[in-house]
């Protein structure tokens, strides 16, 4: 199993010019870094690939899904412009080695609304379509798109690992997969060991924060049913803590987070990775 962290926990936006943090994630103890993809232009692959190799660190590219890219939009135009952001996160990707890109890839976070279902059906039709599309290009790029189930409060439309297999289904790519959150699982799952068996094969990433989303062990989530899920299916692939800074003002209000979980942010991985390590040991 690899442990990773998102540089979410300490900073938004990610830029290749905060290398440091790159250098305190490798000297954390960590194999992998998640990279959230705010702006396409904030990367480079030649300037961030070495330092990743230097480093010792592998990368996983996470894509952050607003209003101006999404799948499901019934203008060709606004599809087509969340087809050129999404492109460029697979460009990335390939170009730093990263096996998939993840999140909320069908739609983008936290429509405030309430929907009628023949709306809501339209929306999943094209999204099932754009994406079926986008995984053609993954395919090309040699990696998989993983879709995050979201909690209620921030998506209508994957809430569960029932309703991405739902949606995987339909639009039928073996370069569509799963990516799971714990926090999100908290909310919308009943059985967390359930839950990762249904995902299965599917699963291609984990994240994991607790209950709270703070640090991984000092909540309430169901870790034992998580871990033996995990067994069940064989999975031996990436977890990954994510959680957000109070310090990065415009996520943090994004997201809730109002306080903090640990007295730094380096605690907060730092104490984050032992309880994992331990957990995935048996200990």
């Amino acid at each position: 199993m690899k442990f990773g962290a998102s540089t979410w926990l300490w900073t938004s936006p990610f830029t290749d010019q905060q290398i440091t943090l790159l250098e305190k994630i490798a000297a954390l103890g960590f194999d992998f870094v998640e990279l959230p993809v705010e702006d396409p232009s904030h990367f480079s692959v030649e300037k961030l690939k070495p330092v990743l190799t230097d480093l010792g660190l592998t990368a996983v590219i996470c894509a952050a899904v607003t209003k101006e890219r999404d799948l499901s939009a019934e203008s060709l135009a606004s599809r087509k412009q969340a087809f050129h952001y999404f492109e460029s996160c697979l460009v990335l990707a390939e170009g730093l080695g990263s096996p998939c890109v993840v999140g909320p890839l069908y739609a983008p976070v936290a429509k405030a609304r309430l929907a009628t279902e023949s709306l809501r059906s339209a929306e999943w039709d094209r999204s099932v379509a754009s994406l079926a599309q986008l995984a053609q290009t993954a395919g090309n790029c040699g990696v998989h798109l993983g879709l995050e189930p979201l909690n209620r409060f921030e998506t209508d439309m994957i809430n569960t690992v029932a309703d991405a297999q739902r949606f995987l289904q339909q639009a039928d790519s073996r370069y569509l997969g799963i990516s799971l959150d714990s926090f999100h699982m908290n909310i919308e799952e009943t059985d967390f060991h359930r839950a990762i068996t249904l995902a299965g094969e599917k699963l291609i990433h984990l994240q994991v924060s607790d209950s709270h989303r703070g640090v991984p062990g000092e909540g309430n989530s169901d870790w034992a049913g998580l871990r033996a899920g995990l067994i069940e299916i064989g999975y031996d692939g990436t977890i990954g803590i994510e959680s957000f800074s109070p310090d990065a003002s415009s996520l943090a209000e994004a997201v809730c987070i109002w306080r903090r979980f640990a007295n730094t942010q380096d605690d907060f991985a730092r104490d984050g990775q032992a309880f994992l390590r331990q957990w995935w040991a048996g200990a």
